[in-house]
């Protein structure tokens, strides 16, 4: 896996209080320097002498939540052999995991966004593609499980089979943000979204 990288103290305080203001369903375009700060107790000129401004601070701070996401993912992962037990435990996490998953949700609108945030993570992303641990790893440790168990068919394309699985993700995020379930509980919406991956991989 890759080396996580060790910040400074103060550092830390303004990633935590970003993680901390998306927990409390604010929107990260709304979020301003001076909520960041006070939130993380050090003053604002402190911000500046680390980040030139508000969307370097929010994207760098996602970008450290995401990783450490997707690490403790991938430690959960690394003790499953079974390509299904693999997507269970992945849709478990989130279910568990609700206010990283809110962070998640945001991380994955502002990829597609053209905003100065989503900008600034995108670029961000491809600066440090190599020292962060990102979705594309938790899947690319899924599939490694599911071809060596003979769970994923090899003659699929690699991408196919990135794309069916991170679908099929999406699919679980949109059901579990949505207050209307439809008398469908969790449990029997992990065997369907399960099974139907499962199937469209053999």
């Amino acid at each position: 896996m890759k080396a996580e990288k060790k910040l400074s103290p103060k550092v830390k305080a303004l990633y935590e209080a970003v993680e901390e203001l998306i927990f409390e369903n604010i929107d990260v375009k709304e979020i301003k320097v001076s909520d960041i700060t006070e939130r993380a107790g050090i003053g604002k000129g402190t911000a500046y002498e680390y980040f030139r401004n508000k969307e370097e601070i929010i994207s760098s701070a996602m970008l450290y939540h995401i990783d450490l996401i997707c690490r403790q993912m991938i430690e959960k992962l690394e003790e499953l052999k079974d390509f299904p037990k693999t997507m269970q435990l992945l849709l478990c996490c989130m279910d568990e995991e609700i206010k990283k998953r809110d962070c998640l949700v945001q991380f994955i609108h502002l990829l597609s966004d053209n905003g100065l945030i989503g900008k600034v993570l995108q670029k961000k992303i491809k600066e440090r593609n190599q020292e962060l641990c990102m979705p594309k790893d938790v899947i690319a440790h899924m599939i490694q499980v599911g071809i060596e168990n003979g769970d994923i068919n090899k003659e699929l394309p690699l991408d196919y089979v990135s794309m069916e699985i991170a679908s099929r993700v999406l699919i679980y995020i949109i059901y579990i943000t949505d207050d209307d379930k439809n008398g469908c509980s969790r449990q029997q919406m992990h065997r369907l979204v399960c099974d139907a991956m499962c199937k469209a991989l053999k």
